[in-house]
């Protein structure tokens, strides 16, 4: 953490009183790696530490694999041993006021003040709480919390389930114990329990996940890492009005029948503006995260904690978006209907269990991140999670904030209020940041002088469900 003036008030290991069966990992969550993402919450309404401490204590009741440890067994295979470890829990006092906060004051590098950061070499056969956990208390009673574990152990999906449940606990409402039984996942990679004969055809990757050989897996590396030093991460705000516009023109411009979210056409927007910033003459790939939960055919439950996450793309040339209107590039921004498919989605459940199996998950590449190298981007559909929702009793926050990633990727996430604009996370270069923020500036200022169409804005909850529920 930075050495910014703050006392350390309390660093406790909490522990619940619960121990479960131990869980193995499931490809899915291998892929996803051992790296900790830390999320903040801003409460500048403060908060009563000690109740919501308790409240976590008795959500993680209903969390064993939370408050246990990741193991190997004897073959090398990776486990939750749900022994109760527990997790840590650190108060922080800080001799100045809440910091600024918002779209135009998002906390960028100095959100490292606000976690301990851990890498992936030592969560697994290590004494590494699987769940960490800061307040930040400030001048004025201003609150930052920021909680933090390895994706291994949770999607975005399962991460804001739990941290709903503890904010239902901190209030007095029921909170169900989730599905967190990992063997529904490894099984549906194995064909157990689908009916038809999948167990015996050899598992294919779907064209978006693959495993190079040692000299391209290399020479991609090299290149993100290059690329990583020139990522950074801006903030911006699409207000209702503006978005209740784009989506009013997109209506006029398709098919009746070519309805396109808000998600859609900030990613349309974003790629159209940055497109000719990339000298690449490649396709510009955007590698769209999809939840396996929606799929009923996979029998994964929607209240399954762990990853349930696969891919699709969607490609466009360069032409493409310099010609195409932002509606026609949000109607294109999705999944084909082969990658979605029950035989590719059971297939690429199969590929990750059988390298599972082999303990060689680490040898598997998404090849969008590759093509973020070409000015493709990551899209994160956040539009759903409950970020704004997570109140411990004296209200919800009043911002949510997470790094900077290694590549482009775009995390489109509900504003504050929830009245249908939306917040755009963008990792990108500074020059692509500069192009988006002039370029939404002068869209917002056109939506604030245009004559209203529909004074009432759509709700961001109103859209129509996509399959591309996204992680933190």
């Amino acid at each position: 953490m930075s050495s910014a003036a703050h006392t350390l008030l309390s660093h406790e290991r909490l522990h619940c009183g619960v121990t479960a069966p131990g869980q193995y990992l499931s490809g899915l969550d291998l892929f996803s790696g051992h790296i900790g993402i830390p999320v903040t919450l801003v409460y500048p309404q403060g908060m009563q530490v000690a109740h919501m401490r308790e409240a976590l204590v008795q959500t993680l009741r209903h969390y064993p694999l939370i408050a246990g440890r990741m193991k190997k067994d004897g073959e090398g295979q990776v486990y939750v041993d749900c022994n109760d470890a527990g997790i840590e829990f650190r108060v922080h006092e800080h001799d100045e006021p809440l910091p600024a906060h918002g779209p135009d004051s998002d906390f960028g590098s100095q959100i490292k003040r606000y976690f301990k950061p851990f890498y992936p070499w030592q969560v697994v056969d290590k004494d590494m709480p699987l769940l960490q956990v800061n307040v930040h208390r400030f001048q004025g009673g201003g609150v930052i919390l920021c909680c933090y574990g390895p994706h291994s152990l949770f999607d975005g999906a399962a991460y804001w389930q739990f941290m709903s449940d503890w904010s239902r606990m901190a209030r007095g409402l029921q909170v169900v114990t989730p599905a967190f039984d990992h063997q529904v996942v490894i099984e549906a990679g194995q064909g157990k329990g689908v009916g038809d004969g999948l167990a015996d055809i050899p598992p294919a990757a779907q064209g978006l996940v693959r495993d190079p050989d040692m000299r391209a897996r290399l020479g991609v590396m090299l290149r993100l890492g290059r690329q990583a030093l020139k990522m950074r991460k801006g903030v911006f705000r699409i207000p209702a009005a503006t978005m209740q516009q784009w989506k009013d023109e997109a209506k006029r411009a398709l098919p009746a029948d070519a309805g396109v979210s808000a998600v859609e056409l900030a990613a349309a927007h974003c790629l159209k503006v940055t497109s000719p910033l990339t000298r690449s003459s490649r396709a510009r790939r955007v590698g769209i995260v999809l939840d396996l939960r929606h799929r009923r055919r996979l029998r994964i439950p929607r209240d399954y904690f762990g990853n349930a996450l696969c891919y699709g793309e969607a490609c466009y040339t360069p032409q493409e978006i310099e010609q195409d209107s932002v509606a026609v590039l949000a109607s294109k921004c999705r999944p084909s209907s082969e990658q979605v498919s029950n035989d590719t989605l059971f297939s690429y459940l199969g590929l990750m269990e059988q390298y599972r199996q082999r303990r060689s998950i680490w040898r598997l590449f998404w090849d969008s991140a590759a093509g973020t190298l070409d000015g493709g981007l990551i899209l994160n559909n956040c539009a759903r999670f409950p970020m704004y929702d997570i109140n411990f009793g004296q209200g919800g926050p009043a911002w949510y904030d997470i790094c900077a990633v290694a590549f482009r990727m775009l995390m489109v996430v509900p504003t504050p209020e929830q009245d249908g604009g939306v917040d755009l996370h963008f990792t990108a270069t500074k020059a692509e940041l500069k192009a988006v923020a002039a370029s939404l500036a002068a869209q917002v200022q056109a939506s604030a002088s245009a004559p209203a169409t529909d004074p009432t804005p759509v709700s961001a909850q109103a859209e129509p469900s996509l399959p591309i529920e996204a992680y933190f």
